[in-house]
């Protein structure tokens, strides 16, 4: 059976498409995944376009435990800027942190990045104490659908305040993502202050349907369900989280990118 030029050329395409499309369903997850763990894991974030995040959280249905948080991520030519606003509390006490960082993104397959914080912590009726610390991150994308990332928070040992007493905690934390199939993401992270306990936070995100993503998370602490719709250019997502021994946490955010999220 002999088939056409225009046969040919439909099948070549069609093959075409089959092939990309689970890529582009894979890099759709790493980015949905990656901004949302882009406070914590700075370097993963030099693997992706440029993009702003915005969250809010209210622990317990306290105002007084309100956090709120801006960041923005701006990648050209394998530089990355990274910056985030932010605040912990209320206007009668809380906590206000700035952080402007570098990072260099080398062939799409290790980033290494670093931050400068600065942090205001504020009361009322007491003067405001002032600290400045740092982070370092390294990220290595071993293949297209697994990463890992090591995070080291104030290796200098800063002091809150400048030159107080009290030592700002020493955080260090690694963590893993693998995409075993087109519609399915797992991630692992392990962090530890010092002084403080291990935690160990497991992660799952799945492709319900072409717009929905749905994750949870589930660590020594807490367990919470995460659901995203996607937008063209925007990730908007609803949380809650229930603490184990104290009560739920509920969450909004929304990513924004320069280009359209490919499902």
């Amino acid at each position: 059976m002999k088939i056409g030029k225009t046969s040919k050329t439909l099948i070549i395409c069609c093959l075409c498409i089959y092939n990309l499309q689970p890529a582009a369903s894979q890099e759709w997850l790493f980015r949905a995944h990656s901004s949302e763990i882009f406070p914590e894991s700075p370097a993963t974030g030099c693997f992706l376009s440029s993009f702003a995040d915005m969250r809010l959280r209210d622990d317990f249905g306290m105002k007084e435990m309100m956090h709120a948080q801006v960041n923005g991520n701006w990648v050209s030519g394998g530089n990355c800027l990274l910056t985030s606003l932010a605040h912990y509390g209320y206007t009668h006490y809380g906590d206000l942190q700035l952080a402007v960082g570098y990072g260099r993104n080398f062939g799409n397959r290790f980033s290494l990045c670093t931050r400068l914080f600065y942090s205001v912590q504020h009361a009322r009726d007491y003067p405001a104490r002032h600290s400045i610390s740092t982070d370092f991150a390294f990220a290595c994308r071993i293949t297209p659908t697994l990463w890992v990332e090591t995070t080291v928070f104030n290796p200098f040992l800063m002091r809150y305040g400048l030159i107080g007493k009290e030592v700002i905690p020493l955080k260090f934390s690694i963590s893993c993502g693998y995409l075993p199939s087109r519609k399915l993401l797992v991630a692992l992270t392990m962090s530890k202050s010092l002084p403080g306990a291990w935690e160990i936070n497991g992660r799952i995100l799945t492709q319900a349907a072409q717009p929905l993503l749905l994750a949870a998370d589930c660590s020594s602490h807490r367990i919470a369900l995460t659901v995203s719709i996607v937008h063209k250019r925007f990730l908007f997502n609803i949380q809650t989280a229930w603490h184990y021994r104290i009560a739920l946490s509920p969450r909004i955010g929304m990513s924004v990118f320069p280009e359209n999220m490919k499902p």
